[in-house]
């Protein structure tokens, strides 16, 4: 598929979070932002309630710098401490800005709520 059909003719209405996740990960890596804010737009992935759908979402627009994406991401790691969501996130973050500065950004604010697992994994990431 070239990508051109409209995400409205899509039939998810009874889709399970675990359909959902699966949709995200399965988006092809040449999508553009444009369409990016299409399906943000139709199905709200940047803000979803559900936290493994909100992670996958974030790991695959952060390095495609699609913009709300960084701001959504700052809360989701200042709120969520998983390891599990924090590593991709952080790590799409650093793809995203090879800086390293958001995610340096973000760390610092967020440091103090992770478990220190987490920080052991993140501070070899980040600070490294």
């Amino acid at each position: 598929a070239d990508g051109s059909f409209s995400f409205d003719e899509m039939q998810t209405e009874d889709w399970s979070s675990h359909e959902w996740l699966q949709f995200v990960r399965q988006l092809p890596d040449s999508l553009s932002n444009e369409r990016l804010t299409e399906l943000d737009n139709r199905f709200g992935f940047t803000n979803a309630g559900n936290s493994e759908v909100q992670a996958a979402w974030l790991t695959y627009a952060l390095p495609k710098n699609y913009e709300p994406a960084f701001a959504a991401a700052e809360a989701f790691l200042i709120r969520v401490g998983r390891r599990k969501f924090l590593t991709p996130i952080y790590k799409a973050l650093i793809q995203a800005d090879p800086s390293k500065e958001k995610a340096k950004a973000i760390y610092e604010k967020a440091r103090a709520n992770y478990h220190s697992v987490s920080t052991e994994t993140l501070d070899k990431l980040i600070l490294e």
